[in-house]
């Protein structure tokens, strides 16, 4: 044990110290209303073509559900620039930690109208299914969305994605796998499409 007079092992500076003890609410911005529960990649995509899908800028949603499945709430948790978008995981996962989330579901736009999952995509997905699961929060799915005269959307779930990562994906740095982009090399997707992968996401 370290006494009061021991050398300290953290080098924070010199100086008095005063701790602040605060709260951590979520602050309402304004409430979207759909006619239909999300249950499908279609109803999750619908929502957010509305909200994010004619952006000119990358954005990333995060939308939160309850245990018994309804979504209590939805954040704009990162916005980036024309063909990519910084996505840390700590902030991505803010509102549902916040929220008493016990599953997510995740949405970003691509402004070119390309829906072809980037390698930055995929390995983001990955990345915070992992974190996901040692939260005991459930990622249920990452849906790309495209705005416009003709809406469109790709689901990871859909897609196979979500449960199986390409094994051609390996060792990437810290840094890559902690955005979406729609630059960059596109996953074939289509190569691990399974006709048996159920439509509802939770």
């Amino acid at each position: 044990m370290t006494g009061r007079n021991s050398k300290p092992m953290y080098d924070l500076g010199e100086g008095n110290f005063s701790m602040d003890v605060v709260s951590v609410k979520l602050n309402p911005d304004f409430k979207v209303f759909s006619e239909d529960p999300i249950q499908t990649p279609d109803d999750a995509a619908d929502i957010a073509c509305r909200l994010i899908g004619d952006s000119d800028r990358e954005m990333i949603m995060i939308f939160n559900l309850m245990a018994d499945g309804k979504v209590s709430t939805c954040n704009i948790a990162a916005v980036g620039t024309l063909d990519s978008c910084v996505a840390h995981p700590r902030e991505l996962l803010k509102s549902t930690l916040l929220s008493n989330a016990t599953s997510l579901l995740l949405c970003h736009n691509h402004p070119s109208g390309t829906l072809d999952p980037s390698l930055h995509d995929i390995e983001l997905t990955h990345r915070i299914a992992k974190i996901c699961e040692l939260l005991q929060i459930r990622l249920l799915d990452h849906v790309i969305v495209h705005g416009g005269r003709y809406p469109s959307h790709i689901s990871m779930l859909e897609s196979g994605i979500l449960e199986k990562k390409p094994s051609g994906i390996v060792d990437i740095s810290e840094q890559y796998a902690q955005k979406v982009a729609e630059r960059g090399t596109a996953y074939e997707y289509r190569n691990i499409y399974r006709e048996d992968t159920p439509r509802k996401i939770r």
